[in-house]
């Protein structure tokens, strides 16, 4: 099978408009992934934490406040701060979001906005668990997976989904995310063959892989489409010198929809 690669407390003033966006991470170089995972190698999500005032695996903030993934600088989640809990949304209704940097939300203490969306200055997406257990061992509910990523300030509950139908909602994609599938923002639009830094800098219906499965990849990883073992190499169309190859070994892939017809365009 070919090899393959994957892609978490200074104040400041918020930005006066929102970041362009707040994925992108430059200091994600890709390197090996999830050797147990059976899979190919994605760029890595990192779980390299810097300047995090709390713990969002712990939840270790005072009553009334809960650790969050933000901004640092106003660019991308970069770092987690302690945040008043001022709603009640629960987990998988929808929230409304003071921005990457600020963070607030009107989610509850058990879960923050997510997969979040700006329109016209205002932030918008639904409220996600956060994960529980540890980084290496996260625990989330049925029908969901701990997505974990910038650095590991992010780690919230999203809801798994089956790449080869793409079926999240509008402005999301669905993701490998170490664990499975998850719908998370797409939030740059990379195109097959196009550099990326990150699985969410491709657009839906793609994945980040290493450059050294994919033909002419003129940086460390580049954009490449999902495609169905069952129906050949039909989305590889997009991608000159590729064929659809398996995800996983068999018996390696999570126990999610879609998982055993699941191939991305690499070479052959």
């Amino acid at each position: 099978m070919a090899d393959t690669t994957e892609s978490s407390t200074d104040t400041a003033e918020p930005p006066d408009d929102p970041p362009d966006d707040p994925t992108d991470d430059p200091t994600d170089d890709p390197t090996d992934g999830d050797e147990s995972s059976g899979s190919l190698t994605f760029v890595p999500l990192g779980y390299d934490l810097i300047g995090c005032e709390c713990d969002p695996f712990a939840q270790d903030c005072p009553d009334g406040e809960k650790c969050v993934a933000y901004a640092s600088t106003g660019g991308h989640w970069d770092a987690n701060k302690c945040v008043p809990v001022t709603g009640s949304q629960a987990a998988g209704e929808p929230c409304t979001y003071g921005g990457p940097f600020e963070a607030t939300d009107d989610c509850d203490a058990d879960s923050a906005c997510w997969a979040v969306l700006e329109s016209q200055g205002a932030w918008a997406g639904s409220c996600h668990s956060f994960c529980g257990g540890t980084y290496d061992d996260s625990i989330c509910s049925p029908g969901t997976a701990c997505l974990i990523a910038n650095e590991g300030s992010v780690t919230v509950c999203a809801p798994s989904c089956d790449p080869l139908i793409q079926d999240c909602g509008e402005g999301l994609g669905c993701y490998w995310a170490t664990q499975d599938f998850v719908c998370t923002m797409t939030l740059t639009v990379g195109l097959a063959g196009d550099p990326c830094g990150r699985f969410d800098q491709c657009a839906a219906g793609l994945a980040c892989l290493a450059s050294e499965v994919l033909p002419n990849c003129e940086g460390d990883s580049c954009c490449s489409p999902f495609c169905d073992l069952a129906q050949g190499d039909g989305p590889c169309e997009d991608l000159p010198g590729t064929a659809c190859s398996p995800m996983f070994e068999e018996g390696a892939g999570p126990p999610g929809p879609g998982v055993w017809d699941t191939g991305v365009c690499t070479l052959p």
